[in-house]
């Protein structure tokens, strides 16, 4: 696999791809390429200049510096193969598993000494996720109508409105609600 330096301009997004990525995930993904930079290529149709996989880390690139180079992966394939390559590459990276995060957000309040304000900057978990997954709650058994979620939680049964700002007031931390919903109403 050879890795090519692409001007970021040279490149399109097509409008078949099937990704949506919320503006709080979105603001992670900003800073950890502000800070180490594109780690992962994209994946690009050699014809047509076609971005495959990476559009969302282009997006960014190019709102902060459209005359930069990104690093490209070349694949020779038409457009079908280029669709069926978009769902293969985004349906095989997973999820993550609240169990698994919640020990992994554990291990690091317990070795850095993060501020809830730091997991807010780091990872866009406002203050309601972040004791779930410190306290280990994300695994019992809530009664949902009884509990505010955080935006990246909200479970389909959650009542109208349910956010983390009423603990966020409870503990001052500061916050700013902006509920997006994702473009298609399945979700």
């Amino acid at each position: 696999m050879e890795i090519e330096q692409v001007e970021c301009g040279s490149l399109n997004i097509p409008d078949w791809h099937a990704t949506y990525t919320l503006k709080p995930d979105l603001s992670v993904l900003a800073k950890s390429i502000s800070q180490y930079g594109i780690l992962s290529p994209l994946v690009v149709q050699r014809e047509g200049v076609n971005v495959i996989d990476g559009g969302h880390r282009l997006r960014l690139v190019l709102a902060g510096d459209p005359e930069s180079t990104v690093p490209v992966v070349w694949v020779d394939c038409g457009t079908t193969e280029a669709m069926m390559l978009h769902i293969q590459l985004n349906r095989g990276r997973g999820t993550l598993l609240a169990h698994k995060l919640s020990k992994l957000i554990k291990t690091l309040d317990r070795v850095t000494g993060m501020t809830p304000a730091d997991f807010n900057d780091h990872f866009a978990m406002k203050f309601d996720e972040l004791e779930l997954l410190l306290d280990g709650s994300i695994l019992k058994r809530r009664k949902v109508a009884d509990h505010n979620y955080s935006r990246a939680w909200v479970p389909v049964e959650a009542p109208p409105g349910s956010t983390d700002s009423e603990l966020a007031r409870k503990h001052k931390v500061a916050e700013e609600i902006v509920i997006e919903k994702p473009p298609n109403p399945d979700r």
